[in-house]
Formats: C-alpha cells, sequence, structure tokens
C-alpha cells in the first residue's frame, strides 16, 4: 500500500528563489573576462593546474549528471527540470573558462596522466550503475527522490565552492577567474539549498532516501569516474593540512544541520578529509 507520504512529492510551501529570472540572466562565456595574458606568461604550478583539471572536468561531468536525473522522478518535476536546464549551461561555461586558463598556460601538458584505477567503495560502485538499471531502482523510490537529488546537488555545492576557494588560495592569480566561478555558482547553492530544506522538511521518506543518496556518493559529484590518484589529489589539496580540515567540518555541519540529516554530516567530513 502506498502512504500519502510516498504518494506526494512535496508539501506546498512559497518559494523564493526564481526559476524564471534565473533563466533570464544566465551566465556563460567568460573567457572575454579573462586576461590570459598572465597564464600565457608565467604558466601555473603543477599543483594549481592539477586542481584547475580536475576542476574542469567536474564542471564538465554535468550532462552525464542530468542523465542519471532524468531517467527518475525528477524528470516530471517542471520547476526542477527548468532549473537544471540552466545549471548545465552555466557549468558548462565555467568548464570552457579553466579549459581557457588551462589552454593558455599549457601546464596540462606536464600534468601526470589523467587515468588509471577507481577507489570505489560498494555503495560507489553502485552509483556507477547504468542508467537502465537507475531508472527501475528510482521507479520504486518514487517522486520523494527528487529530494535526494536536490540534497546530494546542495552538498555538492559546498563542496566544490570550497575547492574554488581553495585555489584562490594557492594562485592569486586565479582570484578573478574563482570570483566568476562563485557568482555563478552562489546562485545554484541557493536553489539546491531551498529546495532541498523544503522537502527534507516534508517528509520522512525524502529524508531516508537523502541520507542513502549522500552516504553512498562519491564527492565530489563526479569523482566516482576519476582515477585514484586524482581523488587522493584533490582531498589532499583541498581538504588536507588544519585549514581544509576546518573546511570539511563546516560541510559536515551544514549537512547535519539540513532536516533529518544529523548523523550523515560526520560520515560526509570523514569521506572528504585525507
Amino acid at each position: 500500500m502506498t502512504t500519502n507520504d510516498e504518494a506526494t512529492t512535496v508539501a506546498p510551501a512559497t518559494t523564493v528563489f526564481d526559476v524564471s529570472e534565473f533563466a533570464r540572466t544566465a551566465k556563460g562565456y567568460h573567457r572575454d573576462e579573462i586576461d590570459l595574458s598572465e597564464f600565457e606568461e608565467h604558466g601555473l604550478e603543477p599543483d594549481v593546474a592539477r586542481l584547475v583539471r580536475v576542476l574542469r572536468d567536474l564542471e564538465r561531468s554535468t550532462m552525464a549528471r542530468m542523465r542519471n536525473l532524468l531517467v527518475t522522478a525528477t524528470h516530471k518535476d517542471a520547476r526542477v527540470t527548468a532549473f537544471l536546464s540552466t545549471w548545465a549551461y552555466e557549468k558548462f561555461w565555467l568548464a570552457d573558462a579553466l579549459d581557457a586558463v588551462l589552454e593558455a598556460s599549457r601546464a596540462e601538458e606536464d600534468l601526470p596522466a589523467d587515468e588509471g584505477h577507481h577507489r570505489l567503495t560498494a555503495s560507489e560502485r553502485r552509483d556507477r550503475r547504468g542508467t537502465i538499471r537507475r531508472a527501475i531502482s528510482a521507479n520504486f523510490a518514487g517522486p520523494q527522490i527528487v529530494a535526494a537529488h536536490v540534497t546530494a546537488g546542495l552538498a555538492d555545492e559546498w563542496i566544490t565552492q570550497a575547492a574554488y576557494r581553495r585555489l584562490s588560495t594557492i594562485a592569486g592569480t586565479l582570484s578573478s577567474v574563482v570570483d566568476t566561478a562563485l557568482q555563478v555558482k552562489d546562485r545554484h547553492l541557493r536553489f539546491f539549498q531551498e529546495e532541498a530544506e523544503r522537502r527534507l522538511a516534508a517528509s520522512p521518506k525524502a529524508r531516508r532516501l537523502s541520507r542513502k543518496e549522500l552516504l553512498g556518493t562519491a564527492w565530489p559529484i563526479g569523482a566516482v569516474e576519476r582515477p585514484a590518484e586524482e581523488r587522493s589529489f584533490f582531498e589532499r589539496i583541498v581538504f588536507g593540512g588544519a585549514e581544509g580540515r576546518e573546511e570539511a567540518r563546516g560541510i559536515g555541519a551544514l549537512i547535519s544541520a539540513l532536516p533529518g540529516m544529523t548523523a550523515v554530516g560526520s560520515s560526509i567530513e570523514a569521506k572528504l578529509v585525507p
């Protein structure tokens, strides 16, 4: 028998984030705003270039994420799908801006090969299942799976924004590029946070599915396709050291503060710290 909680997507609520305005004011093509001569002349330090490459590839993974989301009940939610189309557009151009920096510096030519074995837990291996298996699994979850998707999106924004801040710290020449990325991503974060808090507060099943999603995800989202060496590098450069551990602790606290996620934050924090 289907309970009311299982049949209802989310309790009606007033929303603040204006998806139509977001679409009208989408931010794209940033190359004209970047002074590439600095990178052409001085290049990038190896660790800086490597972090730029990881972030570029994570931003590029958007279409694979869209494919995974839209074979589930999420594709029936008009508000979320309207947001995701512009979200994907903005992330594409962020990846392009990072690519421009790598091209100008030619630093990517000297980086270690971006290939190798993948270090995955059992739950993360399940996260790599194909679209058909994902669609079948999500069918049993029903419309409450939307809450899990937006909650995971929120956690991912907190993690990737921490990575961008770290990039600005280790490479002052990239501060304007990072500022642009954070301005773009701030709206993404606001949407995901509003939707996650609203949906989690409305449904026990949404909270249960979201806990499972968060605990089974390789962070940041897209890392499940990255070689073990690149995942270790990301963890070390972003969340290693005292400042990095503090960032991870802050992210864990933010996740724990979400409705029903109290026990999840510390697990995510432990995953992030090398």
